[in-house]
């Protein structure tokens, strides 16, 4: 997959909008399908600079992968080398459509295609579309710009995992749609086990924008003295406590990465200092 460049970036917060929520329900079979089919240790989604967004491998009479490729709306399963072998295109096609050529595929690889049902969510925790009513999916507003953020912040991710020996995989995840990893730390508070969770979420209903987000647990109970964070990050601590970088103040994802890296750099140290 090939993300476009572009002689100037111009952030779109509508465009992005619109973008994510098309993606967010374009992912679901993915994520179905590695909820039902997947093994324990492979469920999950992922990001793959060639792929888009993926499954790991779902091991059946033949090993496969189910990929969304996001400039496109493309579906493809894959073999174990990457072939295709088979795609079908959301444009004007609808969310069960997509589940009823996945079954079918599965079904034909020796798989249990019965068993992958839509994913249920919480009420009001997941975007309202009439998407989920039967409305078809539309190309023409599609924009590689939410592609690119996924993809520079994998690389950002992985950096962190490398350099943190209690780091977990980078994960996309299927219901706020974020992609992140967790820092493990040794340690409880109150019975809680003590961690900090580093992602960058598309948007949402507290910022309608992308967003760095870095996050203590358990939340320290005193946010009177919150430390100064780098790269112009800034404390959120409504109903949630953590360190925040939206788009807006970072701007272009490729351009400011050094920017980034010193906000998440700083964020994650103060998160470990607050959970001492």
């Amino acid at each position: 997959m090939n993300i476009p460049d572009k002689p100037s970036f111009t952030l779109d917060l509508q465009q992005l909008a619109e973008v994510r929520i098309q993606l967010h329900y374009a992912i679901q079979p993915l994520a179905a399908i590695s909820n039902a089919l997947a093994d324990s240790g492979n469920k999950g989604l992922f990001w793959d600079d060639q792929l888009g967004f993926i499954t790991r491998e779902i091991n059946s009479i033949k090993s496969y992968r189910l990929a969304l490729e996001p400039i496109t709306l493309t579906l493809n399963f894959l073999t174990d080398r990457d072939q295709i072998i088979s795609s079908f295109s959301l444009g004007d096609r609808t969310l069960a459509e997509a589940f009823v050529w996945m079954k079918a595929i599965v079904n034909g690889l020796g798989g249990e295609g019965d068993l992958i049902t839509p994913i249920s969510y919480p009420p009001n925790d997941f975007p309202e579309s009439e998407l989920a009513r039967g409305k078809t999916f539309q190309l023409k507003h599609l924009t590689s710009d939410l592609a690119e953020y996924y993809a520079i912040s994998d690389q950002l991710l992985q950096d962190i995992v490398q350099q943190e020996s209690m780091a977990s995989n980078v994960r996309i995840w299927p219901h706020h749609f974020d992609i992140a990893m967790l820092i493990s730390i040794p340690d409880e508070i109150n019975g809680q086990e003590k961690s900090v969770g580093v992602g960058l979420s598309p948007g949402d209903d507290g910022y309608n924008e992308p967003y760095w987000y870095v996050t203590p647990y358990p939340y320290p109970e005193d946010r009177s003295n919150l430390p100064t964070l780098y790269g112009d990050g800034f404390w959120h601590t409504e109903h949630w406590v953590g360190a925040v970088l939206t788009a807006s103040q970072f701007g272009d994802p490729k351009a400011s990465v050094d920017q980034v890296n010193a906000f998440l750099k700083s964020a994650i140290a103060f998160c470990k200092e607050l959970l001492n």
